[in-house]
C-alpha cells in the first residue's frame, strides 16, 4: 500500500498557509472585499481538514467516506473540500444533523453543517455557482464575519481531536514500551 499520509515538513507548511489565508481574509474584511474574504476562509478550512486528517490518519482508512482510487484511499494531496468534510463529519470531528437536500434548520445545524456553509460559499469562486446559488445577491460583511466565526469554531474542534489523537498515541507507546520492559 501506498503511504497515504504525507510528511511533518510538508504538514507544517499547510498548516502555515492555512493561517497566511486567514490574515489574507482579515485584509479582505478591511478592503470591503467579502467574498474574496469568503473565499479565503474556505481554502484556510480546506487546509484545516487536511492537516486534521493528515494528523489522524489511522483513523481514515476505515472510513466509508474516505475517497478511494481502485479500492484504496486516494492520496490526500488529491483530496476534494467536500471528501475531507464528509470524512469529518463521518467522524464526529464536524458533527451534523442536515442533509443537503434539506432546509436550512437554524436549531438543529450543528458546526459540521455550517462549515459546509463556508464550503458552498468558497465554491462561488465558480461563475455559474455565483449565478446559479445566489444570482443578484451579494456577499456581505455579515457572511465573511459569520465564515470568521464558523473557522474559529471547527478550528477549536479540529484542535481538540488533534489533541486527543495526539494523547492517544502516547498511551499506545507507552504500552508498547511498558510491554517490552516487562520482557526483559
Amino acid at each position: 500500500m501506498k503511504r497515504f499520509d504525507f510528511s511533518l515538513e510538508k504538514q507544517i507548511k499547510i498548516h502555515r498557509i492555512s493561517l497566511f489565508y486567514k490574515r489574507e481574509a482579515e485584509k479582505c474584511l478591511n478592503a470591503k472585499a467579502y467574498l474574496s474574504g469568503c473565499i479565503f476562509i474556505g481554502a484556510a478550512m480546506e487546509g484545516l481538514l487536511i492537516t486534521t486528517i493528515n494528523c489522524c490518519y489511522y483513523l481514515i482508512l476505515e472510513t466509508k467516506s474516505a475517497p478511494r482510487k481502485k479500492g484504496e484511499v486516494k492520496e490526500l494531496e488529491l483530496w476534494k473540500f467536500h471528501e475531507l468534510l464528509s470524512v469529518a463529519k463521518e467522524l464526529m470531528w464536524l458533527p451534523s444533523s442536515l442533509s443537503p437536500e434539506e432546509e436550512w434548520d437554524i436549531a438543529r445545524a450543528q458546526i459540521g453543517d455550517y462549515v459546509e456553509v463556508i464550503r458552498q460559499i468558497r465554491n462561488l469562486i465558480h461563475p455559474v455557482r455565483y449565478v446559479d446559488d445566489i444570482g443578484k445577491k451579494k456577499i456581505t460583511k455579515k457572511y465573511l464575519a459569520a465564515c470568521f466565526n464558523i473557522l474559529e469554531a471547527a478550528a477549536d474542534q479540529l484542535t481538540m481531536v488533534v489533541k486527543l489523537s495526539l494523547k492517544a498515541m502516547r498511551v499506545e507507546q507507552r504500552k508498547r514500551r511498558d510491554g517490552r520492559n516487562n520482557k526483559r
